[in-house]
């Protein structure tokens, strides 16, 4: 079951009470991952905001060019939010997640939170500003692992003529 004191160990729900806790609580709903499944894949229409409990979630993002192939950009452990689009236009997945280890999550209709931050907008906004936080720190995240990639990519790179142009002329 999700109460208040659950909730008080996800960083997306720091600074609210107890009272603002539980209106939250009443929101969730709690599903077990297992290994291998697809939890959400990107590109689909987001509707309910997830956070790990326990276990670990894969976010993978899909890189057409240059590599054509998924790279995985976070690897969401207990305690972390994932799936934030439910609650941000244009409500579309951005990645797709993948149980990298079974556990348990919690899901949040992304309607049902947005309507409690209409009636309660101090929730709101200390909800989306945690968001915000996260989300920056995810886009660096990202930037960084796809320079890994890149810079992986063209050490790798085989001596003919590739995709990176010819050899010695970049």
């Amino acid at each position: 079951m999700v109460n208040a004191l659950v909730l008080k160990g996800f960083a997306l729900f720091r600074g609210l009470n107890d009272d603002e806790l539980a209106k939250i609580a009443e929101l969730c709903t709690e599903r077990t991952m297992n290994e291998g499944d697809i939890i959400f894949s990107e590109g689909t229409r987001a509707t309910s905001l997830h956070l790990c409990r326990s276990g670990k979630v894969d976010i993978v993002i899909w890189a057409r060019e240059p590599w054509n192939k998924n790279v995985t950009v976070h690897r969401a452990e207990p305690g972390e939010v994932y799936g934030w689009a439910a609650v941000v236009a244009p409500y579309t997945r951005t990645a797709t997640t993948i149980c990298a280890e079974s556990g348990e999550e919690i899901c949040i209709k992304g309607s049902a939170l947005l309507e409690l931050f209409e009636k309660h907008p101090h929730i709101g906004l200390i909800i989306m500003t945690n968001l915000a936080s996260d989300i920056i720190a995810r886009l660096t995240q990202t930037r960084q692992q796809l320079s890994v990639e890149w810079l992986n990519s063209a050490s790798s790179a085989p001596s003919s003529s590739t995709i990176w142009g010819e050899p010695k002329k970049r």
